[in-house]
């Protein structure tokens, strides 16, 4: 195995398991840490080279030698210092960077703007990646991983399919997506093929699957055959992370009750969800959630800021026979305690936030789930007046089989485009290209590439 060099700036919780895991793997790894009680640690436990100082700072990054280093991951828990810093690393000569972002919105709408504008390889929220767990528990999806794409407008999702699924029975063009959804991959495997309507799919594949916001959620369940009732959701606390995921489960006939501690935030809560039930009291408390009839939920996803609160209530939810009880859970270390205690969906953010970016060092440095490792990408591009595409239809241009336009942004509206639907100059198209008709992107969309 070739030893490369790797520079990860803050040690919290994130920081430290990859510097752990990469450092036992053989790899040259610096850690720039400012908190002495960290530095210490590590120099206890880590077989890492150590700088101590602020890591947004260009004589800490030189001193790190940042310049040398396959990949730089600034993971602290200060935005804003995590992003300095990685502009610096690349200035100083990093070959890609990770920044790591708080809120889930950046990561969803400003991706572009970061990668264009700072050189961000690798954007990601622990935000994000803790409620499409947590989403996909509930609401029992098959998303492998997803991706926004036109600033949060439209996604991408990796799904499995399973022996029930219609793309097994029948060919594409028979399965009755709904408007605005698209299937753009199959893989098979390592292989993955840009299909037409004639094609299947085999049980243990996974599908690309594109759509709006609106409508990509149902498109998934017809696809991945998913029959789950929601029924009841209950979720206590009315944190970041509670709101989105009760934000997110607004689009469905499902019935939701939101229990909060404090009593100005289920005031908040109230306003923000007329139609959800808010219940101010205490989670953890048997007895409200037996006087709330707690028993009857399908779901109990304990989302507090607090552990403490979240294991108590979530032994509350599974002493009154709930089937389904998710929690959050802030410091990984403690996981398996909480599974010892039989509670199994566990979700730590830093530690998911460490596994996406092993994933994207173990991809050889995909940030995205279609990639030319697998022979094809995606490609976003802007109408322009000299576009030859610009003023035809979809028919009249007839795209070869490798080249598939999924999705329009026409200003506000956004919508994937049939044979019929004329393009035009000024309007965002999202393309789906093998490698071998990259030129013809080129030709039929000329401009830079915002893949």
């Amino acid at each position: 195995m070739k030893t490369k060099k790797y520079v990860v700036m803050g040690a919290g919780e994130v920081g430290f398991h990859l510097a752990r895991s990469l450092s036992r793997e053989g790899h040259d790894v610096t850690v720039i840490e400012l908190d002495p009680a960290i530095v210490e640690r590590i120099e206890e436990e880590l077989e890492v080279t150590v700088v101590r100082g602020n890591g947004s700072r260009p004589k800490t990054l030189e001193q790190a030698k940042v310049g040398d280093c396959e990949l730089f991951m600034a993971v602290s828990s200060s935005e804003e210092a995590n992003l300095t810093a990685a502009i610096v690393a690349k200035h100083f000569g990093a070959k890609r960077t990770v920044v790591r972002a708080s809120e889930a919105q950046e990561v969803i709408q400003e991706r572009k703007l970061f990668e264009d504008l700072f050189g961000v390889d690798l954007l990601l929220s622990t935000a994000l990646l803790t409620t499409t767990e947590i989403l996909n528990e509930i609401r029992g999806h098959k998303t492998v991983a997803v991706e926004y794409l036109a600033e949060g407008k439209v996604q991408l999702r990796k799904i499995d399919v399973g022996a029930a699924s219609p793309l097994i029975r029948q060919p594409l063009r028979d399965i009755p997506l709904p408007a605005d959804s698209l299937v753009v991959g199959i893989f098979h495997g390592d292989t993955m093929v840009i299909p037409s309507g004639d094609d299947k799919a085999q049980a243990g594949d996974q599908v690309l699957l594109l759509g709006t916001t609106e409508v990509i959620g149902k498109a998934e369940r017809l696809l991945a055959s998913s029959q789950v009732e929601l029924g009841t959701v209950v979720i206590a606390g009315g944190g970041s992370t509670a709101r989105t995921v009760a934000r997110s489960l607004q689009p469905f006939h499902v019935e939701v009750k939101l229990i909060e501690k404090d009593r100005s935030v289920a005031k908040q809560l109230s306003q923000e969800f007329p139609r959800f039930q808010v219940i101010h009291g205490d989670p953890s408390e048997l007895a409200l959630l037996k006087a709330e009839r707690i028993d009857r939920a399908r779901t109990f996803a304990a989302l507090s800021a607090h552990d403490e609160t979240n294991l108590m209530a979530s032994l509350m939810a599974q002493e009154l026979e709930v089937p389904q009880v998710l929690a959050l859970v802030q410091r990984a270390e403690t996981s398996h305690l909480w599974r010892r205690l039989q509670l199994q969906k566990v979700f730590s953010p830093r530690q998911l936030a460490y596994q996406r970016i092993r994933e994207y060092i173990e991809s050889d440095y995909s940030s995205n789930i279609v990639s030319l490792q697998r022979g094809a990408m995606v490609v976003e591009r802007r109408l322009a007046e000299a576009s030859p595409a610009a003023g035809v239809t979809l028919a009249e241009m007839k795209p070869p089989r490798g080249l598939i336009v999924g999705a329009v942004v026409r200003g506000d509206r956004v919508f994937v485009p049939s044979g019929s639907d004329r393009l035009e100059v000024g309007d965002l198209v999202i393309l789906f290209v093998r490698e071998e008709e990259i030129a013809t992107v080129k030709l039929l969309f000329p401009g830079r590439e915002r893949s």
